[in-house]
């Protein structure tokens, strides 16, 4: 990886981490306000950082998307100026302790920096077969 490259994977890796720590509020730092997102779970495309928090927060609440574990595998990088485009695989571990369900996902994450930031805009997360 370039150092770019490096830059972006290691904001996306530190992001991916509060995920797994199950850290609400550190993990919403790195989302940009007008983020849009595709989900599994979800049938239409959810828009915006609060509407997501909101049913991030409810579903940690019950223990349903707690998550275990969470690993990327094999991550690509484009940079197109201040816009990057991150895709791996992942796999991870969610649900109330002692009924973890192990789940293999693709994703995709377009970040944009602004004022020398990245934040995530856009997350598209599907099941892997």
């Amino acid at each position: 990886m370039t150092t770019a490259e490096e830059e972006i994977f290691t904001f996306v890796k530190s992001w991916n981490d509060s995920f797994m720590r199950n850290e609400s509020e550190t993990y919403f730092t790195y989302i940009h306000d007008d983020l849009t997102l595709f989900i599994p779970s979800c049938p239409y495309r959810i828009e915006g950082k609060s509407d997501d928090k909101e049913e991030f927060d409810w579903s940690l609440s019950k223990s349903r998307t707690k998550v275990h574990l969470f690993q990327e595998m094999q991550p690509h990088i484009q940079l197109y100026g201040d816009t990057a485009v991150v895709t791996y695989h992942n796999r991870g571990a969610y649900g109330p302790d002692g009924n973890e369900q192990f789940y293999y996902f693709k994703e995709t994450n377009v970040l944009i920096k602004e004022n020398e930031k990245w934040k995530i805009a856009h997350i598209h997360t599907s099941k892997s077969l």
